[in-house]
């Protein structure tokens, strides 16, 4: 570490020169317009051309491009595949890290934690095309998990060059923003539509990750400009999350935050410094103003959402509605498993399940829910893969949520314990909710997935005893690589 320095001007200086050339090609550009007759095609072709090669020569602007593309799904049809703007700009990224590593000459590759998970899951994934029931639908899901290894190594690779803590704050932001818009809409439409806003269904992952995270930052803030500005975003948040009326987010919102509220006191208490009385009251003020809201407009615009959380109760007794679809689609993906118990009916063979076991066809609610996921990503990675899937998956998060508890519980100031408990609760979302969602490991929610585990890996290194001759940004340079 202590020759990190030692060859950083060799690296930034020929992307740097790079991006200069290219500034000046971008100016040369209405010269070049004029000598092609201004044709719109090659116009068009010239400006998407040089803002790719811009993005590619900075790693940085192609990083925050990428994160800045997680608010938006659309949809493009290429081949086979449905790619999204942050598909794209995940490309970028890791074109632009390659190139800044021809460029230097002398890298490193740093382990995590969560590399061996990651190659069993991509090498069972591997494995179940072999004996998938249709390879044709093997290749999508197989790219998506290898696309999520990539992010999650630069997610590990900027979170220390750049730093967790504003890479997770550019996170919660761009939710906020995101719920602010959800917000806006669920009003406008005086509460009768189910809202997701630009991002989709993406957004249920978003909220209820993000929403503990900014209460972790919440319950540690250091001023009272802190204090006003986490809460507000703790409101937007939850209120919006109510606006979508989806309850697997809710669920996972209920678990994730008493449990954040109860290690938060049990780590002060180890510490010897008692949780004082006005960072409880943070959170519990929080839960009364949504509180009163909801008593306040339960007739006006809360009462679609208030009817669905009255279903999800009496399912507890009486399984119905979605949780009734559930238990039907986890049953088909337990009798899929059977069927191949050691690698599986092949990945993303679990849309036509009802091939492979005709009879769940009988059941009558499958006209509705045939082709959709297990909405268990364990129970769909057991049926696709196979126990060495499935174990994988388990592996992964058993292994990101002790790396995440340990850098929780280890003393820090209040700033380093933003960073520790938004980590260790977005991984908790995680572990908790592969049990009962639609997806974590496509779309654009499989780059939250990148983000926890990419985060947390940089948070780990970053805190561990391999970390010596920190700088602003973390123990690495802008030089080194992750």
């Amino acid at each position: 570490m202590a020759d990190a320095n030692a060859y950083q001007p060799s690296i930034q200086s020929p992307i740097s020169t790079a991006g200069r050339i290219l500034f000046v090609l971008a100016l040369l550009s209405p010269v070049l317009f004029y000598l092609f007759g201004f044709r719109p095609i090659i116009s068009l072709a010239w400006f998407v051309g040089i803002a790719a090669l811009l993005l590619m020569s900075h790693p940085r602007a192609a990083f925050v491009a990428f994160m800045l593309c997680l608010g938006v799904y659309v949809r493009a049809k290429v081949g086979p595949m449905m790619v999204l703007p942050a598909d794209v700009a995940a490309a970028f990224v890791v074109m632009a890290i390659i190139f800044e590593y021809l460029l230097r000459g002398h890298t490193r590759v740093r382990r995590s934690p969560f590399d061996l998970p990651f190659f069993g899951l991509i090498a069972a994934t591997l494995i179940s095309i072999i004996f998938a029931f249709d390879i044709s639908y093997t290749l999508v899901p197989t790219l998506r998990i290898i696309v999520i290894y990539l992010a999650f190594r630069f997610f590990y690779k900027f979170g220390l060059e750049i730093g967790v803590r504003r890479i997770l704050l550019w996170y919660i932001y761009i939710v906020a923003a995101l719920s602010a818009y959800n917000c806006f809409l669920f009003l406008s439409g005086a509460g009768q539509y189910r809202i997701f806003g630009p991002s989709w269904l993406a957004f249920e992952t978003y909220s209820m990750t993000a929403l503990p995270m900014a209460l972790a930052f919440l319950i540690w803030s250091r001023s009272t400009r802190e204090r006003i500005e986490f809460g507000i975003i703790c409101l937007v948040i939850a209120v919006a999350l109510i606006a979508t009326q989806s309850r697997a987010p809710l669920v996972a919102v209920i678990i994730a935050i008493p449990t954040l509220s109860f290690f938060a006191a049990r780590k002060r208490r180890r510490e010897g410094n008692p949780i004082r009385i006005g960072r409880a009251v943070r959170v519990i003020v929080i839960a009364i103003v949504v509180g009163l809201l909801l008593l306040s407009f339960q007739q006006e615009i809360f009462v679609g959402w208030l009817v669905r959380v009255e279903r999800l109760g009496r399912s507890f007794v009486a399984p119905q509605g979605t949780v009734a679809l559930r238990l039907v689609l986890w049953t088909a993906a337990i009798k899929g498993f059977m069927t191949n118990p050691l690698t599986g009916i092949g990945i993303g063979n679990f849309k036509v399940i009802d091939q492979i076991i005709p009879e769940v066809k009988l059941v009558p609610v499958w006209y509705y829910i045939g082709g959709l996921s297990a909405h268990n990503v364990v129970l769909q990675y057991l049926a696709e893969t196979g126990i060495i899937g499935a174990l994988s998956l388990v592996a992964l998060a058993f292994t990101g949520v002790k790396t995440a508890f340990r850098g929780f519980l280890a003393k820090q100031s209040d700033a380093d314990s933003q960073i520790s408990a938004a980590l260790f609760v977005g991984m908790f979302v995680f572990a908790v909710t592969i049990l009962y969602v639609r997806a974590w490991t496509w779309g654009l929610d499989s780059y939250v997935l990148s983000l926890i585990f990419g985060l947390n890996a940089a948070w780990h290194w970053q805190t561990g005893r391999n970390s010596t001759a920190e700088s602003p940004a973390g123990p690495l340079s802008r030089g080194d690589s992750a």
